[in-house]
């Protein structure tokens, strides 16, 4: 999957961080230039911080809304390759022939350990052409095969996901069926929403561009706990649809997911997805209207913090931790004028509370409490510099066999009950110790703490704070420790 580098987002690098910034022409109070210079907002959702629940959306409003937002779907002979497309993923060859005395006796997915042979294979395919002919008029209704007569991995979770969505499939098959491109249109959003949810379950989980939109959307009717326990039960779906060699397992494990997920929660996600990989983020909050219960969702989504006329402005969404999505909106102001006000420091995040995070010439990112001002900043600091070098190399050491055997185990016991999320959270965490433990030993001199922020320089008294260098772990180290000034020491 492609990962655009954050830091390409910021782009204005005028000077090192100083000790006093620079007025510009205008002579704005240097407090008042920081604000103004403000990159994203950071807005967090906690599932139970608010009252919400689903959005109801019944069988004609859901039909009546498919129909016109399906007319801006594009159509593709290749769905899977356009839906990767719009979710910004990489296309990439997912499979390895073994070969035994000159013919090919297994397939094998080259990111997972499970393995098809090539006749589960073979099975796996007249069973879905059986599904086309039956529910969907013939064909390759799910665009599974546009790439070779091979189910590989994201084919048999999309085929798992058909079967977990159901009726409501073949209520929106009804509302297109003036369509000519209707199996082309059935195939995008289904392998969209595929995708999107695979999202979830990598480490670091965070969603960004269309993604995003539709994380947007599914808070906005479903809410944080609901969208919660869809990522949760997916995890479980991919793990059994990977084991799966049959088309029955396949379908038993869409069948579980669709008890996750139920009729009305279907719908949403339909809809939303079909928004989304309909009008991009350019028209994303134009068409949301039209989704039956936006009043209601507007209302929800702005009781938890986030308005829906903006979604565009929505850059990411993460889930840091269980039941919390954090979210990074843009500022609308110039970036040229804030650097200059600035003096050369980038305003990155503005936390809820008036604390944020700011980057400077030489790449040191630096968080602020509300009230202080980039005046407090060390205009140098060597100790800083090494230890941004030495976790990076400490990061590139770590491997899995430095997993103790009790996090190993919970590892593999998570990923085994579909916990995806959790083994990836419990993955970090040993990296991250891993790191910290090193960085201790090669720096004895600082004050190390298990409280508070990690290091303290006593010569200087500079504040240290070691974790990874993601925007969701970044954001959450900003709002748990919102009054101390620390560097951030990303690896």
């Amino acid at each position: 999957m492609r990962r655009r580098e954050w830091g390409a987002l910021f782009l204005v690098w005028l000077t090192a961080c100083a000790g006093s910034p620079q007025r510009s022409a205008t002579s704005l109070d240097p407090y008042e230039a920081e604000l103004k210079a403000l990159r994203y907002e950071l807005q967090v959702l906690t599932s139970g911080a608010v009252d919400t629940e689903p959005v109801e959306v019944d069988e004609d409003d859901f039909q009546g809304a498919a129909s016109v937002l399906a007319r801006h779907v594009p159509a593709s002979e290749r769905p899977r390759e356009t839906a990767r497309w719009l979710m910004e993923e990489e296309l990439q060859a997912d499979l390895l022939a073994e070969v035994e005395y000159g013919r090919v006796v297994r397939l094998v997915p080259l990111e997972e350990d499970s393995s098809l042979s090539v006749a589960s294979n073979a099975k796996l395919l007249v069973g879905y052409q059986h599904l086309c002919a039956e529910q969907y008029e013939g064909g390759d209704c799910l665009g599974l095969t546009a790439d070779g007569p091979v189910l590989d991995r994201d084919d048999r979770r999309t085929l798992a996901l058909a079967f977990a969505f159901g009726g409501v499939l073949q209520e929106t098959r009804a509302s297109l069926k003036q369509m000519v491109s209707l199996r082309a249109v059935l195939a995008l959003v289904v392998g969209a929403a595929m995708l999107y949810f695979m999202l979830w379950i990598v480490p670091e989980p965070v969603t960004k561009g269309v993604a995003a939109l539709i994380s947007i959307g599914l808070l906005a009717w479903l809410g944080a706990q609901t969208l919660w326990e869809l990522m949760d039960g997916w995890g479980r779906l991919v793990t059994e649809a990977d084991r799966a060699t049959t088309f029955e397992e396949l379908e038993k494990s869409g069948r579980k997911f669709s008890k996750v997920m139920g009729e009305n929660t279907a719908r949403v996600v339909v809809l939303v997805v079909t928004a989304a990989v309909g009008g991009g983020a350019a028209r994303f909050s134009q068409r949301l209207p039209l989704i039956p219960g936006y009043g209601r969702a507007a209302a929800q989504a702005e009781a938890q913090g986030m308005r829906l006329a903006a979604a565009g402005e929505v850059e990411s969404v993460a889930a840091p931790a269980e039941g919390t999505f954090t979210l990074m909106v843009r500022s609308p102001g110039s970036q040229a004028a804030a650097a200059e006000a600035r003096g050369g420091v980038v305003t990155i995040i503005r936390h809820q509370g008036g604390n944020r995070q700011v980057l400077c010439n030489n790449n040191q990112r630096w968080h602020v409490p509300a009230g202080r001002s980039i005046k407090d900043i060390p205009p140098r600091d060597p100790v800083g510099d090494d230890l941004v070098a030495a976790a990076k190399v400490y990061r590139e050491q770590w491997g899995r066999e430095d997993l103790s055997r009790e996090a190993a185990l919970a590892i593999t016991n998570a990923r085994a009950k579909g916990e995806h999320w959790l083994a990836n959270l419990l993955e970090v965490e040993a990296r991250g110790r891993f790191v910290h433990a090193q960085l201790k030993l090669k720096f004895p001199h600082l004050k190390w703490s298990h409280k508070g922020v990690d290091a303290v320089d006593p010569t200087t008294g500079i504040k240290y704070e070691i974790l990874t260098r993601t925007e969701s772990n970044m954001a959450r180290h900003g709002r748990r420790m919102a009054e101390e000034l620390f560097r951030m020491i990303g690896f």
